[in-house]
Order: structure tokens, then C-alpha cells, then sequence
């Protein structure tokens, strides 16, 4: 549900955090290129034309009774088999997207917004109070990318890496993303948001730029001390689950 700049930023924090061993650290650090492809792409659904079960391994409306990331691994069992190093750190990227992702629904899309009822507002109102949310996190994230993140990106290149989405659908998004996080790039983000929710970018900006209007359509039902800590919670999960697919699946040509 967070966006790409969002899923790059915990990447970014992911290949420092000292709370994952050294190990870890150093295979994702040899990898860079690789584990940031693997930390977008479930989202290049958009591009491809494929539902949410297909790449994200669960559904709106629908319990997770199992990480999304073992159901992965379960239906695709050749995944449990990375071929070589960088394989590894793009499927670790895409098990930390999963991780971040599942986070969010449990703790945050879900209870906050389709759970819990807002007095007086209608469901499309709260459709676009949920992506004010996280236009508020893409917006800061992009910001704090490391100049490093648009050429390192630019250098991953599949190699059949997944089998439910091809390495042209990969690269694309690749690219999509990349061009808005070189220097000087342009966010998208606003004009896929404006499509999916039917609605002109300017109007959703007018928003943002109004603090009363934020206050009014999502602060006074989601305090940004909400936010916060649910972010917490979302990077210690994916923190988390992220170490115990590496302790399980690291395979021995990996260099210790």
C-alpha cells in the first residue's frame, strides 16, 4: 500500500540498521541494485494488469491468516531456491515490500479506515483521506532518498527472477520510478493517485497545501501520532520478517 519512494526509503534504513547481523548487512550491501528492484516491483501490478492476489498475495475484504511472503513461496515453491546472490537480495526486497505492506493493512488501512467508521463521511471520502496519508509519507520519503538511490536502481536488471511477472513488466517499473528520484525528477505520484481515485491532481494538491482541509479530511480521524507509530510498528516488522526469510533461505554460496 506505501508507495515505491516509501518501500525505497525502508530499504534505505534497512541496509544500515545494525539490528540486522553483519551477514545480512553485507549480502544486501553486495546487492544494492537487486534487493531495491525486488523492494518495488510487486507494485508494477499497476503496469502488468495483475490483481493484488497475484503480486501481493492477499486481497481487500479478505483475512491474512499467513504472511504474504510465504504464500509466495508456497505457490511458487522455485522461488524457495534463489539461483545465485543477487536473486536472493531481489526476492529479500520483495519479502520486506510484503513484510511493510502487510503491516500497513493490519494496523493501519484496515482498522483506521475500513474498519472503523467515520461519522458523516462517505467511503469515497475516506478512499481519498487514505491516499492523503500516504501522499503525506511519499512526499517526505522522496525527499530523504540518498542521492544514490536513482543510479543504483537504474543498474538492477532482472534476469527471470519471478515467474508470475515478466523482466519487461520489471524493468519498467524500474524506470518509472527511477526517473522520478534522479536529480531534479518529477513525482507521478499525484497523477496515478488522480487516477485511481477519480479525481484531478490539482484538486487532491489543493488539499495537501490547506492544513484546515487536512485536518478536516484526515487528521481529525487519524492523528499524525497514529501515523507515527504505526510506522514504527511497519519498519520493526519488516525489519523482522525480513531477517527470518534470510535465516531460512540464505544458502550456502553466500559468502559469510
Amino acid at each position: 500500500m506505501p508507495t515505491p519512494f516509501t518501500h525505497l526509503r525502508i530499504a534505505q534504513e534497512l541496509l544500515v540498521d545494525e539490528l540486522l547481523p553483519a551477514h545480512y548487512r553485507g549480502l544486501l550491501g553486495r546487492q544494492i541494485p537487486a534487493f531495491q528492484l525486488g523492494g518495488i516491483v510487486a507494485d508494477a501490478r499497476v503496469a502488468s494488469g495483475l490483481g493484488r492476489e497475484v503480486t501481493h498475495f492477499y486481497a481487500y475484504g479478505r483475512p491474512i491468516n499467513e504472511h504474504p511472503w510465504r504464500l509466495m513461496l508456497r505457490h511458487h515453491p522455485e522461488l524457495n531456491e534463489a539461483r545465485d546472490e543477487s536473486h536472493l537480495a531481489f526476492l529479500a526486497g520483495y519479502v520486506a515490500h510484503l513484510a511493510a505492506d502487510e503491516a500497513w493493512a493490519l494496523k493501519m488501512a484496515r482498522p483506521q479506515f475500513w474498519e472503523r467508521e467515520w461519522l458523516g463521511v462517505e467511503r469515497r471520502e475516506k478512499f481519498l483521506a487514505l491516499h492523503l496519508i500516504l501522499t503525506v509519507m511519499d512526499e517526505r520519503d522522496q525527499k530523504i532518498l540518498a542521492h544514490w538511490q536513482a543510479e543504483s536502481l537504474e543498474r538492477s536488471e532482472p534476469k527471470a527472477w519471478l515467474p508470475f511477472m515478466t523482466d519487461e513488466v520489471l524493468r519498467g517499473w524500474r524506470d518509472l520510478v527511477a526517473r522520478q528520484i534522479v536529480p531534479g525528477g518529477e513525482s507521478e505520484t499525484l497523477a496515478i493517485f488522480g487516477r485511481r481515485l477519480n479525481r484531478d491532481p490539482a484538486e487532491i494538491r489543493a488539499v495537501l497545501d490547506d492544513p484546515a482541509l487536512m485536518d478536516h479530511h484526515l487528521w481529525r480521524h487519524v492523528p499524525r501520532s497514529s501515523l507515527s507509530l504505526v510506522e514504527r510498528q511497519t519498519y520493526a516488522f519488516t525489519r523482522e520478517q525480513l531477517a527470518v526469510y534470510l535465516m531460512e533461505y540464505m544458502p550456502a554460496f553466500v559468502t559469510l
